[in-house]
């Protein structure tokens, strides 16, 4: 297990340093001059939120209930799922490959220990990609402080809920992997029961959320950036990546890749949203007011449903 992680860091760290250049070229255009390193940003590629207000807007309230919900839901899940009663390996079981869906048996694999550390290192880069990204544009002074710390509470609270949601359906789910149907399987999983829960796939979870809230967000600051499309097709290719190598390193049924990206994906995309349309509802309503001398009305979502506070 020790293995498989320093070898996945180190698959992550690879395509860090293979994309770096490329996306620090997104963030600025160094031009040279004799003896001066002048930094121009040109004005397409400038955040939006150095001209008009930012298109994400923090509540107080409504994000601190919402981060200890996905937070509370995320360590109970883990905690069931580490200490849990699930049923045990009996080594003369038959995992009979004719029993599975004909939409997931073309693409059951044996375990390929390679595959999987590949899998993890493109998983791992996929979802600390958005960090990376946003890192550089602010050290290049493209980013306000402001929607810094907006971004940072976004994506906690994306991957959170994400993965809150990944856990409580494995536990349920208690899906056989597809390498228990083969002779080679990882027996090491066999101990703390990880053969069980393959459904659904945790790697392209967080691959699809880091790329749906990465796709999102950068679109949204950088509208009319000339590097929306690789950053697009670099984070959605790392995800898709994601999800054909843990079918083919023998962890996910197909079904399971496509319930993975469903979630991430859905969850990379609503939080954000989520934040958008409350800037959107509350610079509407602080325009009404101020026109019309009523009182004025917040909107906040709240994980029960959305909260409306008037302020006379």
């Amino acid at each position: 297990m020790k293995t498989k992680k320093i070898f996945s860091v180190a698959v992550a760290s690879v395509l860090l340093f293979a994309t770096f250049p490329s996306f620090a070229q997104a963030v600025v255009i160094v031009d040279e001059q004799p003896g001066i390193f002048q930094r121009t940003i040109p004005e397409n590629e400038r955040c939006i939120s150095f001209s008009q207000k930012s298109p994400f807007e923090l509540n107080p309230i409504a994000d601190s209930i919402a981060m200890g919900l996905s937070l509370a839901g995320f360590v109970s899940a883990n905690l069931v799922r580490a200490f849990g009663t699930y049923p045990e390996y009996v080594s003369t079981s038959v995992y009979d490959r004719a029993s599975v869906p004909e939409i997931d048996r073309w693409a059951m694999n044996p375990y390929n220990k390679v595959l999987d550390n590949i899998g993890t290192g493109t998983a791992i880069f996929d979802a600390v990609l958005p960090v990376v990204t946003y890192g550089m544009e602010f050290l290049f002074s493209n980013l306000p402080k402001k929607d810094g710390a907006t971004l940072a509470v976004m994506y906690a609270e994306t991957l959170l809920t994400a993965n809150a949601f990944k856990e409580t359906m494995k536990i349920n789910a208690l899906r056989v992997r597809p390498y228990m149907y083969f002779d080679a399987y990882d027996t090491s999983a066999i101990a703390h029961h990880d053969f069980e829960f393959s459904l659904p796939s945790g790697h392209t979870v967080n691959a699809f959320a880091g790329a749906t809230f990465l796709t999102y967000t950068f679109c949204t600051y950088y509208p009319e950036s000339n590097w929306k499309i690789p950053v697009i097709a670099t984070s959605y290719a790392l995800a898709v990546g994601t999800g054909i190598l843990r079918m083919t390193s023998g962890n996910h049924f197909f079904t399971d890749v496509l319930a993975g990206a469903a979630l991430g994906s859905a969850c990379g995309f609503l939080v954000p949203f989520a934040h958008t349309f409350l800037a959107f509802a509350n610079e509407k309503f602080a325009d009404y007011s101020e026109k019309t001398g009523n009182p004025k009305v917040a909107l906040a979502a709240l994980p029960m449903g959305l909260n409306v506070s008037i302020q006379f």
